[in-house]
């Protein structure tokens, strides 16, 4: 199935849904929507890339993707700041967003609610729905008078309270980390857990996010966990869903910094 056969086929599923929206392919994997005077996009690479691995799970992945895209039909509704997460993205995100306004023929910031953690990524915050992570708008969030410097302590806080439990998998001072398959990258962001209590790795944490749903840990001192966090993040960074970071990043005792 081509780019744009998966983009038809997505559009021909949405349409039980929304028979009266419009739909119309952009690029292959872009398909943009006017529903009831709303205009949006839905973006397919990550679901063409599942499609991609898995080939005959088409008519899931399909299904998934549509199920996660019904929040951007609903009417706006008041955000649940108990469901606010922080999610963490690359920087060129943010690049990314500013494209898009430009080509719906705007030029302005990013709508997103969002902070730098570092040289390299940002956290975009959310409300996490049944089906979704809902990205809101600064001034959706003006609406719920929360303190701007108080708003990733709500989120950690609140991830922490949704998560599953953290496990771990590894030896010989490297480690895989699994949280359910949403927030692993967003790990990072949890300052109580990097202990060498939770984690017993040669010198200060090294760590790959190379995917929304991947973390792996090693040490600053360990050269076999470092070459083999790195082997794996070029290959899942390039091949993956989701993408945030080819970079290792290193445990400086308040965050992680690109290394």
């Amino acid at each position: 199935m081509t780019e744009r056969e998966f983009a038809e086929l997505y559009i021909k599923d949405m349409l039980k849904n929304y028979p009266g929206a419009k739909y119309e392919i952009v690029g292959d994997l872009t398909v943009k929507a006017d529903y009831n005077g709303k205009e949006f996009s839905h973006y397919l690479d990550n679901a063409f890339k599942e499609y991609k691995m898995q080939p005959d799970s088409v008519d899931e992945i399909i299904k998934r993707y549509t199920v996660s895209s019904r929040d951007l039909y609903k009417d706006p509704e008041t955000i649940n700041t108990k469901n606010i997460v922080p999610i963490i993205k690359p920087i060129e995100y943010l690049d990314d967003l500013k494209q898009l306004s430009k080509e719906n023929g705007e030029e302005k910031e990013p709508w997103v609610v969002y902070e730098r953690y570092n040289s390299a990524l940002i956290i975009v915050y959310g409300e996490n729905t049944e089906t979704s992570i809902r990205y809101f708008t600064q001034e959706d969030f003006d609406k719920l008078a929360i303190p701007r410097d108080s708003l990733r302590s709500l989120a950690v806080k609140n991830l922490n309270t949704i998560l599953p439990e953290i496990q771990s998998k590894g030896d010989n001072g490297t480690f895989m980390v699994t949280a359910g398959g949403d927030f692993e990258a967003s790990l990072i962001l949890l300052t109580s857990i990097w202990t060498n209590d939770n984690f017993k790795v040669k010198g200060d944490f090294v760590v790959a996010i190379p995917n929304r749903d991947m973390l792996m840990i090693t040490g600053s001192k360990n050269e076999d966990g470092i070459k083999t966090i790195k082997d794996i993040t070029d290959d899942s960074f390039v091949n993956g869903n989701y993408q945030v970071s080819p970079y290792l990043f290193k445990w400086d005792g308040v965050k992680f910094e690109k290394w």
